[in-house]
């Protein structure tokens, strides 16, 4: 495998493949009375939904990436080869992923496919999926009543994937259209991490709210409201898997524009 060093192209996939390592080990882990869990960040889920729910993806991800036109894949003509026993999970989720990081690196990042986000290259869904693989690592880690840990650099990248896409999710997530203002400004403040690992100067983020939509950039500025709190915590806010009014981030501001941004900024 070659190194993000070697290739920073692959920085997604290596970080992806490890991802959803940790997802594995994670299942391998689960008591039997565990996958009947109700997961309360996945509303109607359980731990085994959450669970079948991230290998489909990598699976699906994968046949979009192999595919010789850059044309969508329905995801109910796979065969998805489910684990006949819980004891199985681990693997089948290791061999969905290895199936889409073989996917992604024989294709190269530029290769052009389908996608429902702005970058419409295979490197997309190698982004796509750590980010869809590790939210979701954090739902079952909570489901269990424990804390999810991340990555520094993992967790600030998924905070500014999550801004990027986030217009393009309107298609399907129509609320987002929601999202405009007449210069009203949200921050996100890193309490923590080593700038140099995060990638930035700053692990901080400025949103703006215009007429048309809104827009972002790490800055390091006052806003109107502002959510502070270690890196890890903040992508987990971003993804609503932490309220404003949890005890692990610091809520300033304007309440009333943050739950505005709560209430609309999700897919």
């Amino acid at each position: 495998m070659m190194s993000e060093t070697a290739n920073p192209h692959l920085v997604h996939t290596e970080r992806f493949t490890a991802e959803a390592e940790r997802v594995a080990t994670l299942l391998e882990s689960l008591g039997t009375d565990d996958w009947g869990r109700a997961v309360p960040t996945c509303p109607g889920w359980n731990v085994r939904k959450v669970a079948r729910h991230i290998g489909t993806a990598h699976r699906w991800a994968a046949a979009i990436v192999r595919s010789p036109g850059a044309e969508a894949v329905n995801p109910r003509t796979l065969d998805l080869g489910f684990p006949e026993s819980y004891a199985g999970y681990g693997d089948w989720v290791r061999a969905g992923a290895a199936e889409l990081a073989s996917a992604v690196r024989d294709a190269g990042p530029d290769k052009p496919v389908w996608s429902w986000g702005p970058d419409q290259h295979a490197r997309f869904w190698a982004r796509r999926m750590l980010h869809e693989t590790a939210v979701h690592r954090g739902d079952i880690v909570l489901a269990l009543g424990q804390n999810p840990d991340y990555d520094p650099a993992v967790a600030a990248d998924g905070i500014d994937e999550f801004l990027t896409v986030l217009p393009a999710a309107a298609a399907f997530a129509p609320k987002i259209r929601a999202l405009t203002g007449d210069g009203e400004t949200l921050h996100l403040h890193a309490t923590d991490g080593d700038p140099a690992a995060l990638g930035e100067e700053r692990a901080e983020w400025l949103i703006t709210l215009e007429p048309n939509g809104f827009r972002w950039r790490r800055a390091h500025a006052k806003g109107a409201a502002a959510v502070r709190g270690p890196v890890g915590e903040l992508y987990l806010f971003v993804w609503r898997r932490r309220a404003p009014g949890a005890k692990e981030i610091e809520v300033l501001g304007d309440h009333t524009l943050l739950d505005h941004w709560v209430t609309n900024a999700s897919f």
